[in-house]
């Protein structure tokens, strides 16, 4: 066994993932505490995004409060927000790599650190007031190569099991099409913005997934010698095959509609 297998294989690592999970459990109570005292957050971010039956306003509120001190914190230390864009790329082609390994409760942990810096990227350059087009150009290139890269490192795991990697490959191809056809459809002065699977919906299902399959795998670990299927990481890969996929279609009609009145 190498240094890295041992290490990988630590009880710290392997209880990890339920650390992480009681964490962000205690946190959702105290977040549904003060809102039942004080009233639920309403910002304007999360109005303007919509929730849907993927990801709830109150999910998406209380996303937005967690990260609120890091975001705090980044605002007055000056940090730009083009830092977190690339350590967001950063961290999760190391989730991807770790998930494409196998190691799927310390990739989940890179997993969800890479999706808050891709959260803070923009929370930070509003609260600065340095929003600019440059840096969601910036954004929205990090984001497609750190999502290729996700779910690469997913169809690498799979790729001996057949329809475990297609499954895979499926999803890869729904995450960039729901971008792509909302993109093509604004290039022409369309909003075309409508469907489920975006790319918020798709970076918490996968981390909710990946971190749920770590759990289970600390509850009931596969036995050695065997395949672990991770079940909750193939349903997410399907959900977000199916529906994205799905998405990108209606969006793609929707935008020759309007091409067509015009």
């Amino acid at each position: 066994m190498t240094v890295l297998d041992r290490y990988l294989d630590s009880p710290a690592l392997t209880w990890g993932p339920l650390l992480l999970t009681g964490l962000f459990l205690g946190a959702f109570v105290a977040f549904a505490v003060k809102s039942a005292i004080f009233g639920r957050p309403h910002t304007a971010r999360v109005e303007k995004a919509g929730g849907s039956v993927l990801l709830s306003k109150y999910v998406m509120e209380y996303g937005l409060w967690v990260f609120g001190p890091l975001t705090r914190t980044a605002v007055n230390l000056g940090v730009h927000p083009d830092f977190f864009s690339w350590t967001s790329l950063i961290l999760q082609i190391g989730a991807a790599l770790l998930v494409a390994g196998g190691w799927f409760g310390l990739g989940a942990w890179v997993l969800i650190l890479g999706a808050f810096c891709d959260a803070l990227d923009g929370a930070v350059a509003r609260a600065r007031g340095i929003a600019s087009d440059a840096g969601e150009v910036l954004d929205a290139a990090m984001d497609r190569w750190a999502e290729l890269a996700v779910f690469f490192g997913y169809a690498w795991y799979y790729r001996h099991q057949g329809w475990t990697f297609l499954l895979a490959c499926a999803a890869c191809a729904g995450a960039m099409m729901v971008s792509y056809s909302r993109a093509k459809g604004e290039s022409f002065g369309i909003d075309a913005s409508m469907g489920l699977m975006q790319r918020h919906e798709r970076a918490t299902w996968l981390a909710v997934a990946t971190l749920g399959s770590a759990v289970w795998e600390v509850w009931r670990p596969t036995l050695p010698g065997e395949f672990a299927y991770h079940t909750p990481v193939l349903f997410a890969l399907g959900m977000i095959g199916a529906l994205g996929n799905w998405t990108a279609w209606i969006r793609t009609q929707y935008t020759r509609q309007e091409l067509r009145k015009r």
